[in-house]
């Protein structure tokens, strides 16, 4: 479900993108170019994202020299991320990138092709690969924008790939923690402590990972680790089972 915030960015985004939106037939076009790109307005406003996304699939080619061209690429990307083909507008954002570099609005396009992979991800049971895509996304966009209308919104949800990440890891680790494969458990716990320390999983990994060094019979590294999580934690139910580790 899209939260608030997302809802209050993408109205912003739809608004930009639609003003001066009155009905195309009150018009009085200057150009083929105009009457196209209002008319795609129009039926955005109607609600039909894949007619838009279709109508403006030749429109560059079109109407190479139109003032509407760069802005007939960014309905387009709108159209396509709101008829839930990210796959189209994840393409659609990365091509307008790639075109389109230093335009105003390429930061609109960062946050829409980071927005396509999000939509894309797994949940911490599956494979992460989509969900390490949308970070990779995330940081692009908050590095080369930071003060951008769109940073806000991907600070949160890089906060929570990290956790469904951080959360993969433990999972991951408490599988192979029950399988007595205490060495590849205790990597992926370790994974978790070192990238992902502002999550949730943060604390039973400590826990999980100081087990999982005695088992090994390293019995100071099992200290060593039960010491951090009481220390950071205090109040963590994971604390109160790390007792026989100290």
């Amino acid at each position: 479900m899209i939260n608030f915030l997302t809802k209050t960015v993408l109205c912003s985004i739809l608004l930009a993108l639609l003003s001066s939106c009155a009905a195309s037939h009150d018009k009085a076009f200057k150009s083929d170019a105009q009457r196209a790109y209002e008319e795609a307005k129009d039926r955005m406003n109607k609600g039909h994202y894949a007619e838009v996304a279709v109508s403006l699939e030749k429109f560059g080619a079109n109407y190479p020299y139109s003032k509407y061209a760069i802005q007939a690429e960014l309905l387009r990307i709108f159209a396509a991320y709101k008829d839930d083909e990210f796959v189209l507008s994840e393409t659609l954002s990365k091509r307008f990138i790639d075109r389109h570099p230093r335009h105003p609005n390429v930061d609109y396009a960062k946050y829409m092709h980071a927005m396509s992979l999000y939509k894309q991800r797994s949940p911490a049971e599956k494979d992460a690969t989509m969900n390490r895509l949308s970070i990779e996304a995330f940081k692009r966009l908050l590095k080369d924008h930071p003060d951008s209308d769109y940073a806000k919104d991907g600070r949160s949800r890089l906060q929570a790939l990290y956790n469904t990440l951080a959360k993969h890891e433990l999972t991951v680790g408490k599988f192979y923690y029950d399988k007595d494969r205490y060495i590849a458990a205790a990597n992926r716990f370790q994974q978790v402590v070192r990238l992902y320390q502002t999550t949730p999983s943060i604390e039973p990994s400590l826990y999980y990972l100081a087990a999982a060094y005695d088992k090994m019979g390293m019995k100071k590294d099992a200290h060593e680790t039960a010491i951090l999580l009481r220390h950071n934690y205090p109040n963590s139910s994971w604390s109160a089972k790390v007792k026989s580790y100290l």
